[in-house]
């Protein structure tokens, strides 16, 4: 009897490894492609036509607090109809390491109507632990959480990492991540290349799952499918995204962009 115990135990791990695992295929540890300090603006629609938002990414700004860090900022929300509708607004702040543009730390706000959630998120070797309050008529709770994936990115380390990528015609990259407040996995496989919006691009189309806390994939609704144009050339960031969500094609497109 005992040896038929210890012959089960061992041919059932108690701990075993999630099969999207083996599919990962980015680096865990090399440097992302360095980026010059700029100034990305994007303005969001809906189908193109009506504007929903618009935001700012400032990569490489000065902040004399923090001299050791490369600091990435974004801040922004909707607009218009849209605000009337479903008023939003952020503001994040990813400290990375300035040699390898890895994430150390993601703090944000996000606030909507009465309720105001406040990330702060910690990247190791080892992943990421953090907390996200939630304060809403005076109430507040907290949700604390762990993502156990080594070398894990965030919101702009990620898009660092695609862009540090080959990004070869057929290619597909599978990165998990944790953008925000919650962990996925990205599938993004290279479509072609093509002028797009008299700028050569890449054409990439992107789906995403949700990691689980028991590190199993989930599907993720708000998202149906993406497409990102993403500039061919030595600065590599999304000319437009298209993306396909619950409340219809939402349009991201590529305003400003200049150097700081």
């Amino acid at each position: 009897m005992k040896s038929l115990l210890i012959s089960l135990a061992l041919a059932v791990p108690l701990c075993a490894a999630p099969a999207w695992l083996k599919d990962v295929n980015i680096p865990k540890k090399d440097a992302l492609k360095s980026i010059r300090p700029t100034k990305l603006t994007y303005t969001m629609t809906w189908n193109g036509r009506v504007e929903a938002g618009n935001f700012k990414i400032l990569f490489g700004e000065k902040d004399p607090r923090y001299p050791k860090h490369f600091i990435v900022r974004s801040h922004g929300g909707s607009t218009g109809w849209a605000h009337a509708l479903f008023p939003y607004h952020f503001n994040y702040t990813s400290f990375l390491n300035p040699k390898t543009l890895r994430p150390i730390l993601f703090i944000g706000t996000e606030k909507e109507r009465a309720e105001v959630d406040e990330l702060r998120y910690h990247f190791t070797s080892k992943g990421v632990t953090g907390t996200q309050k939630d304060t809403e008529n005076s109430k507040t709770t907290v949700d604390e959480s762990t993502f156990n994936f080594p070398y894990s990115l965030d919101l702009f380390s990620g898009l660092l990492q695609i862009r540090s990528m080959p990004l070869k015609d057929s290619d597909t990259v599978v990165m998990p991540f944790h953008p925000v407040a919650t962990p996925y996995l990205a599938n993004v496989k290279v479509l072609g290349r093509e002028t797009h919006l008299g700028r050569k691009c890449i054409k990439l189309d992107i789906k995403l799952r949700k990691i689980g806390d028991d590190m199993e994939l989930k599907h993720y609704k708000k998202l149906k499918k993406a497409t990102v144009w993403l500039s061919d050339d030595a600065w590599r960031v999304p000319v437009e995204i298209r993306a396909a969500v619950f409340v219809g094609d939402v349009r991201v497109l590529l305003s400003g962009h200049e150097n700081l």
